[in-house]
């Protein structure tokens, strides 16, 4: 199931997807926790700028042709977000079996993806790497407000 916004404009559906899922005489978990935008179109263009930046300079340094955006990609994504159990379900068999997968950056808030940003930021400049950060950016205005 889809995460749903709870909020006074649409209590009546969400009352009715309740009702209705109780009605299937299944036990269901909810968690209700505080609802917060996922990550924006944005922090995914600027991540995926920042892996190619990255993935550019590192094969310069090496004088091999050996790094992509998508292996930067991997390398970001475990070494700062890590693996979460997925369970799929056979359709043939029915059986069930869970996997280690990579978080997704789609799966992540505003705030967990800006806090990623800054991670690799400051792995990149801590290791040489120049990052290009638009002055438009979100990421730019988010950082310029920590200061005002």
């Amino acid at each position: 199931m889809e995460d749903v916004c709870l909020h006074k404009s649409n209590i009546k559906v969400v009352f009715k997807l309740l009702s209705d899922l109780v009605l299937s005489d299944k036990r269901y978990r909810l968690i209700i926790k505080i609802w917060k935008d996922k990550r924006s179109i944005d922090q995914n263009s600027l991540s995926h700028m920042w892996y190619d930046d990255i993935a550019k300079q590192a094969n310069r340094r090496s004088k091999k042709d050996v790094y992509t955006l998508e292996s930067v990609k991997a390398d970001f994504k475990k070494m700062f977000l890590g693996y979460q159990e997925v369970e799929h379900k056979n359709v043939i068999t029915g059986e069930i079996t869970t996997t280690q997968e990579l978080v997704k950056t789609s799966e992540l808030d505003v705030g967990e993806m800006h806090f990623y940003l800054q991670q690799i930021e400051t792995w990149s400049y801590q290791n040489g790497f120049e990052l290009r950060i638009p002055r438009d950016s979100e990421y730019q205005k988010l950082k310029n407000k920590q200061v005002e």
